[in-house]
């Protein structure tokens, strides 16, 4: 017969190992994961996002949670929700995390060796023209700060949800962020050869009501608005695509379906080539206050990091030189 009992060396290590969980200290590894688990509401989302599995997050939750001698979380099959213990550790979590970064990231500025992430928000065609030249230049210069990078048309709004910085191009920015303005930029109005063939060519703003506009969806998409000399023109036009990024706007205006208004930086090769044709030139295209688009690194209206503070200088520096 064979007995059940176990060796004494895995007894002893077994024993040993629940002793060191019973002891296991509060880091910041842990805490940083109790922090996502509570934003994610999941504990398999906060995993992915630390690239751990989702038992070995539940195994270090449960860790944290022996260590402070409290349940953090009510677990159900999809989903984990704060204890009352838990809103009040949390916030102690997100104190601490905040304080350790602020104090690691002033020690990084005394040695001048900026370390650490940085979460960054930009618009689909900076992050695929012309922004990856410039990081790649930044990451070699400064090796120990690593880029989270988050792509979307609304960067704005990314900032307030607690991104580092965001690059933006438009209007001026959302009084609740900083921004600082790299320069200004002139906008077109142009469409392909193929297009004015089949439709004509606007000789008059007024002509632009009779023809299929492309438009961004949140930059004026009822009204467009020009600047001759002195004189501010608002004319109303009928979108007859929206997209909410300028790169389908771009190729859709290559492809024939209608007029964009697209920042001359970006197509002025297409406009060299002729594979598209400028429209109304004496016409500024700018916003209901007459001002052109700018460019825009954007940070939140709090503290700014040493590293993030470098990441602005460095952008603002490169972007200028464009």
């Amino acid at each position: 017969m064979k007995s059940s009992t176990a060796s004494p060396g895995k007894a002893s290590a077994a024993s040993t190992d629940k002793t060191a969980a019973l002891k296991a200290p509060v880091t910041m590894e842990l805490l940083r994961l109790f922090s996502d688990v509570a934003e994610a509401g999941s504990i398999a989302a906060a995993a992915r996002k630390s690239n751990r599995s989702p038992s070995l997050a539940t195994r270090k939750i449960a860790a944290l949670e022996r260590a402070l001698k409290v349940r953090l979380f009510d677990r159900t099959t999809r989903s984990v929700k704060l204890t009352e213990p838990g809103r009040t550790a949390l916030a102690w979590a997100r104190q601490t995390l905040e304080s350790y970064e602020v104090v690691s990231d002033d020690l990084a500025s005394l040695v001048a060796r900026p370390a650490g992430v940085v979460r960054i928000a930009i618009n689909h065609f900076a992050a695929t023209v012309y922004l990856p030249s410039i990081l790649e230049s930044f990451c070699r210069e400064f090796p120990d700060i690593r880029l989270s990078i988050t792509v979307t048309d609304s960067p704005v709004s990314m900032v307030l949800e607690g991104y580092d910085l965001a690059v933006h191009s438009g209007r001026v920015p959302d009084a609740n962020v900083v921004g600082v303005r790299v320069n200004a930029f002139r906008r077109v109005l142009c469409a392909a050869p193929a297009y004015l063939e089949r439709r004509g060519t606007p000789m008059r703003v007024e002509d632009l009501s009779r023809h299929d506009c492309l438009v961004h969806a949140t930059n004026e998409p009822a009204n467009w608005f020009f600047r001759r000399g002195k004189r501010l023109i608002a004319h109303p036009i009928q979108p007859y695509i929206e997209t909410d990024t300028h790169l389908v706007l771009i190729e859709l205006a290559r492809r024939g379906m209608g007029i964009a208004r697209i920042s001359f930086n970006v197509v002025k090769e297409d406009l060299a080539t002729g594979k598209l044709v400028e429209l109304l030139p004496k016409f500024e295209s700018v916003y209901s206050n007459g001002e052109l688009p700018g460019l825009w690194i954007l940070y939140p209206n709090r503290k700014v990091l040493y590293r993030t503070r470098v990441l602005i200088d460095y952008l603002s520096q490169a972007l200028k030189q464009r």
